[in-house]
C-alpha cells in the first residue's frame, strides 16, 4: 500500500511540473508525425505506380532505345529512392517503450532521419534533373529557354524549401537533444 501512494505522490509531482505539457506533447508529436509518414509512404507508392508505370507502357508501346533507357533509368531512381525510404525510416514507426524516453529517442531519431532525407533528396533531385536534361536533349537536339527558365525556377523553388525544411529539422533537433540531456539529467 505504502508503494502505490508513493507512485501516485510521484505522479502528482510530474503532472504538476512545468516540464509535464512539453513531455505529454510528445505522444501527440509522435501520432502526427506516424500519420504524415504513412502519408509519404502512401505517396511513394503512387508516385512508383504512375510515374515508373508511365515510363514502362512508354517503354513498352514504343520500344526503342531512347524509351528503354527512360524507364530503365526511372525505375533505377524509383528503387534507389525506396531503398533509402525503407532503411532511413526502418525502426522509426513506434516508440520502443510506452516512455517519455522512449517517445523522445523516437522523435530524435526521426528528426535525424529527416535531416539525413533532405541531402538525399537534393542528390536524387539533381542526378534526376541531369539524365532528364539530357534524354530531351539527346531525343530533340536542343533544350528551349522556356523549358530551361520553368526548369531553373522549379530547382530554386525546391532548394529554398529544401533551406526551410532543413532549418525547421534542426531547431526540432536541437530543442529534443535539450530536452532528452535535461530529461537524463534529472
Amino acid at each position: 500500500m505504502k508503494l502505490d501512494a508513493e507512485l501516485e505522490l510521484w505522479r502528482e509531482q510530474w503532472q504538476s511540473s512545468s516540464e509535464a505539457p512539453v513531455l505529454t506533447g510528445l505522444r501527440k508529436r509522435v501520432a502526427r508525425e506516424s500519420l504524415y509518414m504513412r502519408i509519404m509512404l502512401m505517396a511513394d507508392v503512387l508516385v512508383t505506380l504512375v510515374i515508373g508505370g508511365a515510363t514502362l507502357a512508354l517503354a513498352m508501346r514504343n520500344p526503342r532505345p531512347a524509351t528503354i533507357i527512360l524507364a530503365a533509368a526511372t525505375w533505377l531512381f524509383i528503387t534507389v529512392a525506396w531503398i533509402f525510404g525503407l532503411s532511413n525510416r526502418k525502426a522509426a514507426w513506434s516508440p520502443s517503450a510506452s516512455t517519455t524516453s522512449a517517445f523522445l529517442d523516437l522523435s530524435i531519431r526521426r528528426s535525424r532521419g529527416n535531416l539525413r532525407a533532405i541531402t538525399f533528396g537534393a542528390i536524387l533531385y539533381a542526378v534526376e534533373m541531369t539524365f532528364c536534361l539530357s534524354w530531351v536533349y539527346h531525343e530533340s537536339g536542343f533544350l528551349s529557354s522556356t523549358l530551361i527558365i520553368i526548369i531553373t525556377l522549379i530547382t530554386l523553388l525546391f532548394a529554398a524549401l529544401l533551406i526551410w525544411y532543413r532549418r525547421n529539422k534542426l531547431t526540432d533537433l536541437s530543442y529534443l537533444l535539450k530536452l532528452n540531456h535535461e530529461l537524463q539529467a534529472e
